[in-house]
């Protein structure tokens, strides 16, 4: 159950960031919403499936009981994960192709794909290790009581972030 809310944590947090970091998380809830690097965190826009920063966010903050203190550190445990996971991201994206070319073309070498599979893998839990530590960290950061609210507002059913249900 920890596992799976680590994930749902992470599918969040990460789909504000630009580029494909939020698809390290969990691909059974769909494509990461777009993410303009100006905004601020303030404030989603409904019409664009963008999810404001839980720590940054007016109303969120004060929904979760968020301080000062506790949005700087959690905004500075955020900034420095990122490029790392955006970085992992591009990765994984390069090797997902090339294997992608090497398993559609006559005559691959088994051996050769079984190489690309081995980096491909290497590099996704390369990049969930780093959004683990980074959802660690921020969990530190918080109170017992503020995690449990984190948690029920990402457990609520939004469609913009998942697809149908499977249940």
């Amino acid at each position: 159950m920890a596992r799976h809310i680590a994930w749902m944590v992470a599918l969040l947090l990460l789909s504000p960031a630009a580029g494909h970091a939020g698809t390290l998380c969990d691909q059974r809830h769909g494509p990461p919403a777009p993410h303009d690097d100006k905004q601020d965190g303030k404030s989603g826009d409904a019409r664009s499936g963008q999810r404001p920063k839980w720590w940054v966010d007016p109303k969120l903050r004060a929904d979760l009981g968020i301080t000062e203190q506790q949005s700087a550190a959690v905004e500075a445990v955020w900034s420095k994960s990122l490029p790392a996971l955006r970085e992992a991201r591009e990765r994984l994206d390069k090797l997902e192709d090339a294997l992608s070319v090497l398993t559609q073309r006559e005559g691959s070498d088994e051996a050769a794909v079984i190489a690309q599979i081995e980096r491909v893998e290497s590099t996704r839990a390369e990049a969930n290790k780093t959004r683990t530590l980074m959802i660690y960290r921020m969990n530190k950061i918080l109170t017992i009581e503020q995690r449990a609210k984190v948690k029920a507002l990402f457990d609520r059913p939004d469609a913009s972030r998942r697809g149908p249900s499977p249940r």
